[in-house]
């Protein structure tokens, strides 16, 4: 019988399993692990390296501390570990980057779903609805009440403007300003966000086919769109960039660069394109390597 893994298991003595993050050896230990079990030192060994290698990593840098962190770590450990034990993972080309989207996309989630007070999938439709108004955040009617903010005694003003901010709305804006049209970006977007992180054997950025396809763009145009707003298991995409540092961040030269490369064919990839951006900004303002 299978049962779920013990995450804390690896830090009792005895456990001495080296991994190493290659496609070849984390065949080999999942071998290893259909013999032993996922209570054996392998198992224990690799999920303790997802959770504090990926998944920790990962928590921090869209901006999660404290109980909201680990909650969400707890989750993106979990579903890695399912992903772990899918035969798919063992045929496909880059299966430590599909490991990485399924985390980053898992933290995200709950980050998402916390606004909205739903499961991840739902707020992530919900987030893209919230541009127009449709609906908003799950607010407590506690800290309202706290706050100082009274029961309307009478039918709220039909003309009040609807508040329409948050992830999705900084996302189409950064795509609107490399030259991406409203409607197109809107589209681009819904299509990102609504992609399953199921795993591809023929590529680490699931949903890049269906979009060029759907929308009509080149397959370039649609893979760097993917990966520039999802990112990769080790560079945070614009999407995460806007959780962790707020709707702003779209106008930084990091995010601008990235996205320009979705514009132009002869550019490099949005990954190569940011870092060198982050490059030469260090190099403009040396105070930041010193902080």
């Amino acid at each position: 019988m299978t049962t779920t893994p013990d995450p804390t298991a690896g830090d009792e003595p005895g456990h001495d399993v080296r991994v190493v993050r290659d496609r070849a050896s984390l065949l080999s230990m999942l071998s290893v692990i259909d013999s032993e079990g996922w209570d054996g030192p392998t198992g224990t060994a690799l999920l303790n390296y997802v959770r504090e290698r990926i998944v920790r990593p990962l928590a921090i840098s869209v901006g999660l501390r404290g109980a909201a962190a680990s909650q969400a770590e707890a989750t993106a450990w979990q579903a890695l570990w399912v992903e772990l034990t899918k035969p798919a993972l063992r045929t496909a080309t880059s299966p430590w980057g599909i490991l990485g989207q399924v985390a980053r996309r898992q933290l995200l989630g709950e980050i998402v779903a916390a606004r909205f007070a739903t499961n991840d999938r739902r707020a992530w439709k919900l987030e893209v609805a919230s541009r127009y108004g449709a609906v908003g955040p799950a607010v407590s009617l506690d800290l309202l009440l706290e706050a100082g903010w009274e029961p309307a005694s009478e039918d709220p003003d039909p003309s009040a403007p609807l508040h329409a901010g948050g992830l999705a709305e900084a996302a189409c804006r950064a795509l609107v300003l490399v030259g991406w049209s409203e409607q197109m970006a809107t589209k681009i977007l819904a299509m990102v966000l609504d992609t399953s992180t199921r795993v591809d054997d023929r590529t680490q950025f699931p949903g890049w086919r269906a979009m060029a396809s759907a929308l009509g763009i080149p397959a370039w145009q649609a893979r760097r769109l993917t990966i520039a707003l999802r990112g990769t298991s080790d560079w945070p995409g614009v999407l995460a960039r806007i959780v962790a540092e707020g709707p702003t961040v779209v106008e930084s030269p990091v995010v601008h660069t990235a996205l320009m490369t979705t514009r132009r064919h002869s550019d490099r990839s949005p990954v190569l394109a940011a870092r060198r951006a982050e490059e030469a900004a260090t190099d403009a303002c040396p105070q930041r390597r010193a902080g």
